[in-house]
């Protein structure tokens, strides 16, 4: 693609295109650790400089990242800028695909036939509604903190740091609701010496086609992001859910590996300059 096209394309991007303002208001969500978002672009530009472009575009709204931005591939052709956080805004995914004859759009579709997907606190409420959780006594609350002992527990907290780890969620069955899910982790996350900002209740698509529960944990140290998947197992209270979900590899979880992003990233992407990243924010308007 022609190099002046590209950078065009990227300035009408982030000034004008109805993708971007939308992902912009999603942003102002008032409940932003109840909220996540995935946006999906398709894009021929190196993300270092797409994850340029969007942390100072923000910093010139008095929003600097809070967190390290990290990159991965959720699945296989697509990449992902994960976790990134204005200041006092909801985290979201920038997930791209690569397309040699663009410089940045919206893609057409993306996930559930949408470029552009929010998930708050209100969705999550409705999302757990269909479920017939147990009522939470003291066999409940016991089963709880020994789960929260338990290896499969534990260890998995060795996964998140290792350097070839990209993501990383723990899988379980449980009937109990995952506020409740959430406040005994938390408390094993303490113990455990791990400290955290928040934890955000969400989905995500695990099998091509249904959404699945899962608590997100935005870890301060180490900095890390992981999750807790859960499905729904009126039998049990809460136990490790062995079976592949996603991938095969590791039962008992889902994991990410750096091999998956550099399949990803085995591609000729266009790294833009400063003077370029200058230029394109220069075009943009920060009203």
């Amino acid at each position: 693609m022609d190099r002046k096209a590209l950078l065009d394309e990227v300035k009408y991007y982030f000034n004008y295109s109805d993708h971007w303002r939308r992902l912009c208001a999603a942003l102002r969500d008032p409940d932003p650790t109840g909220t996540h978002i995935h946006s999906y672009v398709e894009t021929s530009v190196h993300p270092d400089s797409l994850e340029t472009i969007i942390k100072r575009y923000f910093e010139r709204l008095g929003r600097p990242s809070t967190r390290k931005i990290d990159h991965m591939a959720p699945k296989a052709g697509v990449g992902s800028l994960h976790g990134v956080e204005p200041l006092g805004s909801p985290h979201f995914d920038y997930q791209w695909i690569f397309n040699k004859d663009v410089g940045l759009k919206a893609c057409d579709g993306g996930e559930s036939g949408c470029n552009l997907l929010v998930w708050n606190r209100w969705y999550i409420n409705q999302f757990c509604s269909q479920f017939p959780f147990r009522k939470v006594g003291t066999k409940e609350e016991k089963a709880l903190e020994e789960y929260f002992k338990t290896d499969h527990f534990v260890k998995a907290l060795e996964y998140p740091v290792m350097p070839t780890t990209n993501h990383f969620h723990i899988n379980v069955h449980a009937s109990v609701h995952p506020d409740v899910i959430q406040k005994f982790a938390e408390e094993a996350l303490a113990r455990e010496g791990v400290k955290i900002f928040y934890t955000c209740p969400n989905v995500y698509m695990a099998d091509g086609k249904n959404y699945r529960g899962k608590l997100v944990f935005m870890s301060k140290q180490p900095e890390v992001v992981f999750d807790i998947g859960w499905l729904f197992d009126p039998k049990t209270v809460i136990e490790p859910a062995m079976e592949p979900w996603i991938f095969k590899d590791h039962p008992g979880y889902d994991l990410w590996s750096s091999d998956m992003l550099a399949q990803v990233m085995d591609a000729p992407y266009v790294t833009l300059s400063k003077e370029e990243i200058d230029d394109v924010l220069r075009a943009c308007r920060f009203a």
